[in-house]
């Protein structure tokens, strides 16, 4: 269980009598609204976070990565967050907090269990080596993301870290009220919002106007802003501006077998392997779509199962290594069902308008599909609290590039993430563009470990040429050439962006490069 030393009324109530004004009012208490208003508060910035539901309310996008660490590190460093350092590794997470529940994550682990036919159920399982060799083409891709354990990245029980970062916030001196609905909000500087808390008893709940010099949405995939709000700033969805297309099913499980033993079971646990396939953020691809499996130390997994839309819906358990791993699976008690998404994507402006602001998370929602969308959230907190800290001349500089840049960044990760879609049928082609994706997120790590301006543009956007490489990798996969002239045409043309020995056919599928030293 996690360990919150205050209860939920203190959260809620414990500044309630002081001024009405805040200098920031955040809407949405996930991990990125907190952390906002524990790096603001930290820093004396008189802050309100409203959270519609209760503080660590269950939550997906639970996957780190390098970079995301990497910006909670430096985000620690420069505000002085010794707790937040902590939770940037797993060691140090266990040391520091060991009630905060989480997983263990060395990397990316890819395995592709072929193709079942019309309402055919595989009876073989997972087959590394399709054509019975042992050979360097393999149907499982490892992408290292730590040297060893000790910089091992995380899991995140999201509603352990959600109710954290709230937690901090608190004792730093935020005003965090939960079950707490804006019913209304006046524009003009300041913002002025109408908040009302939602008790059982409807004669109990009253209204309070506050004030505050900046709103931010930090609401989330299923954030409301207030109607009047939402048209005074011009609110709409362009979901139809995103490429990748799918939906999914997702819950929390108990008793989910073991990958790794299951390919020790059957002899394919290879001696070459960077890292325990389980500690990792674990792909199970098929033709039809893919299942996600992360793994938390307390015998949670969560589990999804995600299929591009526009494709017949096909059950996972037509595949046979899928049954083994489900087979004892019982839901846990904060999913006592599957949650169903008939789309994943969405996406909506504006991104700033005058005094409102709005986080990464909740511009846009892109997939699951590598572990996209905490990095994102992390960054947006880094941009935005140097931002809100700086004084009038730079804060107005960088706020009039951040739109722009979480914009342009968020349609290039859909643009790569897209493209892997596309390329579902086999294990070779969705290696190759997924290569595409990994030489950027290195490269923006790389430039971030280095002292890169965390308000520059990432993902190789500063490179058009990179870009037109991601428009001739889609016209290669327009002309449905085969995966070895993919390979072929594609790993020239990838060098000049990469260091890390990407798409290299004699390592296997094996990748063990990671980037800069994390320190």
């Amino acid at each position: 269980m996690r360990a919150l030393p205050l209860n939920r009324r203190t959260m809620r109530h414990m500044m309630s009598d002081s001024s009405t004004h805040y200098d920031v009012a955040i809407l949405g208490g996930g991990f990125s609204g907190g952390l906002l208003a524990w790096v603001l508060a930290a820093r004396g910035m008189r802050v309100l976070l409203v959270e519609r539901d209760r503080f660590g309310r269950f939550a997906i996008g639970e996957s780190s990565t390098p970079m995301a660490d990497l910006v909670m590190r430096q985000l620690a460093e420069k505000y002085a967050l010794p707790k937040l350092h902590a939770l940037s590794t797993y060691p140090s997470w266990k040391q520091t907090f060991p009630n905060l529940r989480c997983g263990k994550k060395r990397g990316f682990s890819y395995y592709h269990h072929g193709e079942v036919r019309s309402e055919e159920i595989a009876i073989d399982g997972f087959q590394d080596h399709m054509d019975g060799t042992s050979g360097a083409k393999r149907n499982s891709l490892l992408v290292t993301a730590s040297p060893n354990d000790t910089w091992a990245d995380t899991h995140w029980l999201r509603s352990d870290v959600d109710a954290f970062f709230v937690e901090q916030a608190t004792l730093a001196g935020a005003d965090c009220r939960e079950c707490t609905q804006v019913v209304s909000a006046e524009m003009g500087e300041p913002v002025r919002l109408t908040l009302r808390e939602c008790t059982e008893k409807e004669d109990e709940r009253t209204n309070q106007a506050v004030s505050a010099r900046w709103l931010i949405n930090a609401s989330g995939r299923f954030g409301v802003l207030p109607e009047n709000l939402a048209a005074f700033i011009g609110l709409r969805r362009v979901d139809q501006r995103l490429q990748t297309n799918t939906r999914s099913v997702f819950a929390h499980f108990r008793n989910v077998r073991s990958w790794t033993d299951e390919l020790r079971r059957t002899n394919q646990l290879g001696e070459d392997e960077p890292f325990d396939p389980d500690d990792a953020a674990q792909h199970h691809l098929t033709a039809d779509g893919w299942m996600w499996m992360l793994r938390l130390d307390h015998g949670v997994t969560s589990v999804g199962w995600t299929q591009p839309n526009g494709r017949d819906s096909v059950d996972w358990q037509r595949y046979a290594s899928l049954q083994r791993l489900m087979r004892d699976a019982s839901f846990d008690e904060a999913t006592p069902d599957w949650i169903s998404v008939d789309r994943v994507q969405r996406m909506q402006t504006p991104i700033r308008l005058r005094n409102y602001i709005a986080m990464p998370t909740a511009v846009a929602t892109i997939d699951p599909l590598h572990s996209t969308g905490i990095a994102h959230g992390l960054i947006g907190v880094a941009r935005l609290a140097d931002a809100l800290l700086s004084e009038p001349a730079r804060q107005t500089e960088l706020l009039v590039s951040y739109a722009e840049t979480v914009e342009s960044e968020l349609l290039r990760i859909d643009s790569l993430v897209a493209m892997c879609y596309r390329c579902l049928r086999s294990m070779s082609r969705f290696e190759a563009v997924s290569m595409l994706y990994f030489a950027a997120a290195i490269n923006s790590e790389e430039f971030l470990a280095s002292g890169g301006d965390v308000h520059s543009p990432l993902w190789f956007l500063g490179n058009p040429e990179f870009g037109r490489l991601i428009d001739a990798t889609s016209r290669q996969l327009d002309r449905d050439v085969s995966d070895i002239e993919l390979w072929d045409w594609l790993r020239p043309r990838l060098q000049p962006f990469q260091t890390a020995g990407l798409l290299d056919p004699a390592v296997g599928g094996r990748y063990r490069y990671t980037g800069e030293a994390k320190v």
